[in-house]
């Protein structure tokens, strides 16, 4: 097992748990790598969240967060990878597992102005902001070429918790139209050195980890790394088992 910083929590973070008589149920959440150049030698996009956020203020973050409801039914072009298809259904639903990868699409959006998709139609609008928003500019979400390189459950002793899948994939359009937003700033591409450099948490320095090592292999593993907290102790094992 590969051992990185403790976590350290504010002191809103700790009296928000507190506060609670259980641990959180971890909703189902999915972040995604974007990378421009080489995988020897990639730019990654990553964005600092505010610091008035109540969860991991202040440290930079793949876009990315929970999947909402109408990203179930949201419309979409070309098909999922086969391998992400596998290890995605084998936690949930077809319909869930696709709902997960759109989740990451959207909130790039949300978060840094980017659009993943291709130029179409909408036949129908599912009364959503940032989904109608792709709708009115002609764009449908494209699920080809998205990778699945990990899974992380927030542990117990936060008082917000995601099921998080981590995914991947090559940026080809103008990197420099990327924007801040409300949720992230100094939105931007970073290469490895640089990342080390800034402000990031325990959970995104160990996917960075995993990252380096996906991106290094040829073919990639037929499972993904996943994390979590059992009896108090972090575990670091693979899924599907």
């Amino acid at each position: 097992m590969t051992k990185f910083p403790k976590v350290i929590l504010t002191d809103k973070e700790k009296a928000q748990r507190a506060a609670l008589k259980r641990a959180a149920r971890p909703r189902i959440a999915s972040t995604i790598v974007l990378y421009t150049g080489s995988r020897q030698n990639p730019k990654i996009l990553m964005g600092q969240r505010a610091s008035r956020s109540d969860f991991m203020p202040s440290v930079y973050v793949f876009p990315g967060g929970r999947v909402d409801r109408a990203d179930n039914f949201a419309p979409y072009t070309g098909a999922l990878p086969a391998r992400t298809e596998r290890i995605l259904e084998a936690a949930c639903s077809p319909r869930k597992a696709k709902a997960i990868v759109l989740a990451a699409i959207r909130e790039t959006w949300e978060e840094t102005g980017l659009m993943l998709g291709r130029a179409g139609s909408w036949s129908k609008n599912i009364s959503h902001k940032s989904w109608d928003e792709f709708r009115l500019q002609k764009v449908v979400p494209d699920l080809s070429d998205i990778n699945v390189f990990g899974r992380a459950i927030t542990p117990p002793h936060r008082h917000k918790r995601y099921d998080t899948w981590f995914l991947i994939a090559p940026f080809r359009g103008n990197p420099d139209i990327v924007s801040d937003s409300h949720e992230l700033l100094s939105v931007g591409w970073f290469d490895f050195d640089h990342i080390q450099k800034l402000k990031t948490h325990r959970a995104t320095q160990m996917m960075i980890h995993v990252l380096k090592d996906f991106m290094a292999r040829p073919n990639p593993r037929p499972d993904v790394f996943f994390s979590h907290m059992r009896h108090g102790r972090y575990q670091q094992h693979r899924f599907p088992a």
